[in-house]
């Protein structure tokens, strides 16, 4: 094996493990959130039930063992102490506090965890002779997935997450075309992976919400970032939101730094739309639009919100969303092109550039006037066009054309001002809008509502 490969292979095993934390010492002191779930996904820790309207997981002889070994860790491991367990079917959920520096990282914790259960498990199976004859048999999958708690509230957050997993386990069972993953939804000749109701796409009235940041501004305080604290904070795959957060008030609502009255119009404009049966559309980038649409769901409306990478197979969304789409109140689009890539992936210029113009393509008449600031109308249809179309083929190429924008090397990059373009478009600035105009924009998105303006 060349040191390529093995190097290629180490990356590969680091990637399944489902490490978040670049640099992070993993023997050191901290709170850690473990997820190992069982080989296959069969449910052999126990079975949901659901009694007086409240559902819980009835152990099994299988989960009754893992229950008891995990209740020996803090004895195994001196200065590590269990938080909180939470076992489900197919996998497990335990947060501990490793309390002070280890001579073995997080993962001799686990394994341990692992390998002495699943002996206790084959032995009272009375599996151990056959597992040896098939050259042994799984009983977790391999790996883990580990969440290092850093952030203030965050340890609460987890343990109620815990908690509420049989229900969201539940709710799915009850509700399961609105949490299966759909590969392929197509819609205006765009094709995407969905989560949620996609019956609200037929809406005869979606309205677009699109706020600049500018208008509408939450209070926030700067984490910090000294290289002594970026060690513990600065996430792999999330390096943007852990420099900067948005303060809460008690019931978690954001506080305002900055509303303009541009603002208050749009909301208004919005929420009458969504009171008048509109489905409403967007991104969700800047804070403006997350709190239109935090209101809307507050007032029971419904939402459309597009997302910048695809969908885990087992994914589902998180938090208060997880009620909205139960209630069939809630989609998330994603481009079909668009690959999943796990932990968090901050947006950039382009992709909310292209997520902005695939909600105008969605919303029709009620898309919203965009001024897109420099960029040329051409490269950003040229990538909506890669991202949303069906084969593999397109798939290569939209990811060769993500990639290039990302490097500032794609000559039709969305940021990109062609001359040509920029006067085609300055010619047209001077035609008044009309009917045709409004005609040609419903029949060909592509050409649509910003005609007449310089992009």
């Amino acid at each position: 094996m060349t040191g390529e490969q093995k190097n290629a292979f180490k990356q590969e095993v680091t990637h399944r493990m489902g490490r978040r934390l670049n640099g992070w010492d993993y023997a050191g002191r901290g709170i850690y959130m473990i997820t190992i779930t069982i080989e296959g996904r069969r449910p052999l820790l126990g079975r949901l039930v659901k009694i007086g309207g409240e559902w819980s997981v009835e152990l099994s002889a299988a989960g009754c063992i893992v229950q008891d070994c995990l209740a020996e860790i803090p004895m195994q491991w001196p200065g590590v102490s269990l938080i909180a367990v939470q076992l489900m079917p197919d996998h497990l959920h335990f947060i501990i506090f490793v309390e002070r520096q280890q001579q073995k990282p997080l993962g001799a914790i686990v394994g341990s965890l692992k390998a002495k259960s699943t002996s206790r498990y084959l032995a009272a199976q009375d599996l151990a002779a056959s597992a040896k004859a098939q050259n042994g048999a799984k009983f977790w999958a391999q790996g883990y997935v580990d969440l290092v708690l850093l952030r203030r509230g965050q340890l609460e957050k987890m343990i109620a997450y815990l908690r509420d997993n049989p229900r969201r386990l539940g709710v799915k069972r009850e509700h399961p075309d609105l949490f299966k993953v759909l590969r392929d939804v197509e819609a205006k000749g765009m094709h995407f992976s969905a989560i949620g109701n996609h019956f609200l796409l037929a809406a005869p009235v979606i309205f677009q919400v699109q706020c600049s940041r500018s208008s509408f501004a939450c209070r926030r305080e700067r984490l910090d970032t000294s290289p002594q604290a970026a060690k513990r904070r600065i996430e792999l795959q999330a390096p943007r939101r852990s420099t900067w957060r948005i303060l809460r008030d008690a019931q978690c609502r954001p506080l305002v730094e900055k509303i303009t009255p541009e603002f208050e119009a749009k909301a208004t404009a919005a929420l009458e739309a969504a009171k008048r049966g509109a489905v409403l559309i967007s991104p969700c980038i800047s804070h403006g639009e997350r709190e239109i649409a935090r209101r809307a769901f507050e007032a029971g409306y419904r939402i459309i919100t597009l997302q910048n990478k695809g969908f885990s197979p087992i994914y589902k969304p998180g938090g208060k969303l997880f009620d909205k789409c139960a209630a069939g109140n809630l989609l998330i689009l994603a481009p079909i092109n668009w690959p999943y890539i796990p932990g968090e992936k901050p947006p950039t210029r382009e992709s909310s550039l292209v997520l902005n113009r695939i909600a105008q393509f969605l919303a029709g008449e009620g898309a919203a006037e965009i001024d897109y600031k420099g960029a040329t109308m051409r490269g950003i249809d040229d990538m909506v066009k890669h991202l949303c179309a069906k084969g593999l083929a397109a798939s290569g190429q939209a990811q060769n054309q993500v990639q290039n924008s990302a490097n500032g090397q794609s000559q039709n990059s969305a940021c990109t001002k062609a001359q040509n373009e920029s006067q085609n478009s300055a010619s047209a600035k001077k035609q008044p809008k009309n009917a045709n105009n409004k005609a040609q924009y419903c029949a060909s998105p592509c050409a649509a509502k910003n005609q007449g303006k310089e992009l």
